[in-house]
């Protein structure tokens, strides 16, 4: 089932304005984490681009996604001209994710219709999957569970 928090993801307006500040914030409070490397990356699900940077944790720690809309037209887009930037939302991870959806669903908890397989832009590969919790079941705050993964070089990988 889920274990600890895996990110916390914050909508931004500009990746790389908050790729600078946040690597400012972190070298104030956790300088080897702020030296660790940060990549840029486009990403899409199915039905969905976006651009996307994280900062891997140390240890079991918490990593922080940054997730910029690529263009005017993305429901990410609407959603910051919206709420503004801010956080976007909390993810656990999974290392069985599918029975954790079916887990949720029967428990009666208001889920996402169905898995998302996450690619790095212009690699048909699926390394990642993931579903959303909906806020109403969560006491207004969307959550994502996500496979089990780790940051290597900045990238996001599913763990092994």
């Amino acid at each position: 089932m889920a274990k600890t928090v895996a990110h916390i993801c914050i909508l931004v307006a500009d990746i790389d304005q908050a790729i600078e500040n946040y690597r400012k914030i972190l070298n104030r409070i956790s300088p080897e984490l702020a030296e660790r490397r940060v990549v840029r990356q486009e990403r899409w699900t199915e039905d969905e681009k976006y651009i996307t940077a994280f900062f891997g944790s140390l240890g079991d720690g918490c990593d922080i996604q940054l997730l910029q809309p690529p263009d005017t037209e993305s429901p990410l887009h609407r959603r910051l001209e919206k709420v503004g930037e801010g956080i976007h939302h909390i993810a656990f991870a999974s290392s069985h994710l599918e029975d954790t959806y079916q887990y949720l669903k029967a428990d009666g908890i208001s889920v996402g219709d169905r898995l998302y397989s996450e690619h790095p832009e212009g690699d048909e590969a699926t390394d990642i999957r993931h579903f959303w919790i909906l806020p109403g079941s969560a006491h207004g705050v969307l959550i994502e569970l996500i496979d089990d993964y780790r940051t290597v070089d900045g990238m996001l990988t599913r763990a092994e």
